[in-house]
């Protein structure tokens, strides 16, 4: 954004420059001084426009290693949103109804917010995810997936007005993702090591 404003003035400023009655801005000694303002947004002010829900990567559509991976940065992607906005619907239809990890945060997070509560930061990162095929009899494709996650400072502020601060660090997760229906990846098991 900066950079489009600081294009635009340098545009202006040369179109300025080319006037016959205008003094050059370029020049030390010139008279020239700008004129109007910039509205330009505090770096500190919050964003105006809520963010929006993490669309699942082509990657992600692969029943593959590699799909398995993105669905794991996908997840966390999940995760970030809902803790800022308070929707858990997709991080809902990417979790299993029987994974107990997944469905205590996405209650948490929904119960949150209905009672007035917000969250501010907090954004997850996977630094490294490791990820294990899973064998079985059954016929299913499945990875077993040990995941650190870094995590910024947050803001918890429930709807009476108190506030919890969380510090920045990183966690250490146990995954198990499942291939479901021959057409998507799924969490089913999520547990904090």
């Amino acid at each position: 954004m900066l950079g489009l404003l600081a294009a635009a003035l340098v545009l202006l400023l040369s179109a300025a420059a080319c006037t016959d009655d205008s003094p050059d801005p370029r020049d030390p000694t010139s008279t020239w001084s700008p004129t109007g303002t910039i509205d330009t947004p505090s770096p500190t002010e919050p964003p105006t426009e809520p963010p929006s829900e993490p669309g699942l990567p082509e990657a992600a559509k692969q029943a593959s290693e590699d799909g398995a991976r993105a669905f794991i940065e996908y997840y966390w992607e999940l995760i970030n949103y809902a803790q800022v906005t308070g929707d858990v619907k997709a991080l809902k239809a990417a979790s299993a109804t029987t994974c107990k990890g997944c469905q205590a945060g996405i209650r948490g997070i929904r119960r949150h917010y209905q009672s007035g509560g917000t969250i501010v930061g907090g954004a997850h990162r996977v630094d490294h995810a490791t990820l294990t095929e899973v064998t079985s009899e059954s016929d299913i494709y499945a990875f077993h997936s040990e995941v650190q996650v870094e995590h910024d400072g947050q803001t918890i502020m429930s709807g009476d007005g108190a506030e919890e601060a969380r510090e920045p660090g990183s966690d250490k997760w146990d995954l198990y993702l499942l291939w479901v229906d021959g057409t998507r990846w799924r969490l089913d098991v999520m547990e904090l090591k």
